[in-house]
């Protein structure tokens, strides 16, 4: 359902369970800790099966929770995978597909907000730490109904916003300056170029240009080539401090006893892939296995899948001397490994923190990351394709006392519905807006269907949208965002994952395919509402 500028957030339908099951333990009177991490790969995850990289506290949450394996992001790109799981709608109903979409200037009045929304429990306390939506001061107006804004990034204040805004500190009390903020490199050279680049764009600014992606890009992508050692000790990185203030909340929010729902947003493993020298230690380049899906391996796979052979980050091309040799990528992997267990250590100070003061009994932890992230599939790098490695997200809940806690859930689901099952756990009555249905029965019956597909876009030469069923994706690609699908797309991608899981050889034109090629793209035409498995 296409949500229009006019329509208005109105009542509520009730909460319908779509399908039967045990009950879970009552949750309306339980606390929700929801923890958000950034581009972060299922492939460099232990519990999601690598081996060689360390991330123990993701694991432990796992085995007291339960896992998701099939489980997708509306965009795989930050702001518009944002935008959807804050306000439960997709991006087309959003209007936000890229970063340059504003939320607030995009996303149509009277849409859902996750805030407002959850401030409806009555005497519940809401706060958030770290990165939430892309920008708050793009997304004003969902700041609305939180007690308590924290973040690093210096934004101007939301005006929607009446709480407590703050800032994160560092240990010795006060904000790193803008500068500390972004020019910590251990390489002087390359600190000298970034400050250089810095102060010409702050001085086109003052002189009255306008901040675009061409102004911000010399800066941004040489900023997006750094890997390895970021010459900081954790409690001074940017997670380190987010994930302190964090323990530092609990404990707050333990002493006062009040129902809260508190998000907490961690950076890692986005670019630069910078970390604390303690994890950086634990990977060597050289023992790095570059990807199993080169793209000399690929076959029938059309250049815009490919994003026409462009990064849009690491390895953007813009830098010559910064290129993807085989030591450069390997580099990268492993210092996207010691990103990953650096993140994963600071999710284990949130969860201690749960721990020590108690809370662990009478909270649900709900963990996911924004979206996955490239590591060299098809020779690309970094999020935004329609391929496993972008779409697919870590997603994992706990739910304290429920009798599936430890085991995997197979079945697909999507992070449109984190609002809906955050509604579902408090009693909240659903928004007939929503666009994603409560998880609640997968909490119940881990092996119970309740949707046959999911389904991502993302803006390139137009719009590619995707498909994903359990064992194939099918994808289209067009010159624009219409819906309409009477018009024949411009490129078309179709695999086998149970036979092709790098998704490498594309079967679109494979006569043993028309069949179920035929259903899928019925399937994408017919969108999300036609997946959903009726009681």
């Amino acid at each position: 359902m296409m949500v229009t500028r006019s329509l208005l957030l109105g009542l509520f339908l009730p909460v319908v369970q779509l399908l039967g099951g045990d009950p879970l333990p009552r949750t309306t009177d339980m606390n929700i800790l929801m923890i958000v991490v950034e581009d972060w790969s299922t492939e460099a995850i232990g519990v999601y099966g690598n081996p060689d990289v360390q991330t123990p506290h993701v694991d432990r949450l796992a085995a007291t929770g339960v896992m998701f394996s099939r489980a997708y992001c509306q965009a795989p790109v930050c702001n518009p995978s944002r935008a959807s799981f804050v306000t439960g709608l997709r991006p087309d109903s959003t209007g936000v597909y890229g970063n340059g979409e504003k939320m607030d200037a995009t996303i149509p009045e009277g849409a859902p907000s996750m805030a407002d929304i959850l401030s409806r429990r009555p005497g519940v306390y809401l706060a958030t730490v770290g990165k939430m939506v892309h920008k708050w001061n793009q997304a004003e107006r969902f700041a609305a109904g939180y007690d308590r804004l924290e973040y690093t990034h210096r934004y101007d204040r939301p005006d929607e916003f009446s709480g407590e805004l703050l800032v994160t500190p560092t240990p010795e009390g006060g904000p790193l300056s803008p500068e500390e903020e972004i020019f910590f490199f251990p390489d002087l050279g390359i600190r000298e170029r970034l400050i250089e680049q810095y102060e010409a764009r702050n001085e086109q600014l003052a002189a009255g240009a306008e901040e675009t992606w061409a102004l911000m890009r010399p800066f941004q992508q040489l900023f997006a080539e750094q890997v390895g050692d970021s010459g900081l000790p954790e409690e001074m990185m940017e997670d380190g401090r987010i994930a302190r203030s964090a323990v530092e909340q609990l404990h707050a929010l333990a002493e006062s006893g009040e129902p809260f729902f508190f998000s907490v947003g961690f950076y890692a493993p986005h670019t630069p892939l910078l970390a604390p020298r303690t994890y950086v230690d634990l990977y060597d380049p050289e023992d790095m296995d570059l990807s199993a899906a080169p793209v000399e391996a690929d076959r029938g796979i059309p250049a815009v899948a490919r994003r026409n052979g462009r990064n849009y980050d690491i390895f953007n091309g813009l830098y010559p001397e910064f290129g993807p040799t085989e030591e450069r990528q390997r580099a990268a992997l492993a210092a996207y490994y010691a990103c990953s267990s650096y993140v994963d250590a600071q999710v284990g100070l949130v969860l201690d923190a749960l721990e020590t003061t108690g809370l662990a009994e009478n909270t649900i932890v709900v963990f996911f990351a924004d979206h996955g992230f490239q590591l060299g599939e098809h020779g690309l790098w970094s999020k935004f394709t329609l391929f496993e490695q972008s779409t697919r997200v870590p997603f994992i809940i706990r739910v304290p006392g429920a009798s599936v806690n430890g085991q995997r859930s197979d079945e697909l689901v999507e992070l449109v519905d984190v609002l809906p099952t955050l509604c579902d756990f408090w009693g909240l009555s659903l928004s007939p807006l929503f666009e994603g249905i409560s998880l609640t029965p997968l909490l119940e019956n881990p092996d119970r269907a309740i949707k046959r597909a999911a389904f991502s876009m993302i803006p390139i030469n137009g719009l590619g949208r995707s498909v994903r069923t359990k064992q194939f994706r099918y994808s289209e690609w067009r010159r624009d965002r219409s819906l309409a699908h009477e018009t024949p797309a411009a490129e078309r991608e179709f695999y086998d994952l149970s036979v092709d899981p790098w998704e490498q050889i594309n079967r679109i034109d494979d006569p043993l395919y028309a069949e179920q090629i035929r259903i899928h793209e019925a399937m994408l035409k017919a969108g999300w509402s036609e997946a959903i498995h009726q009681p």
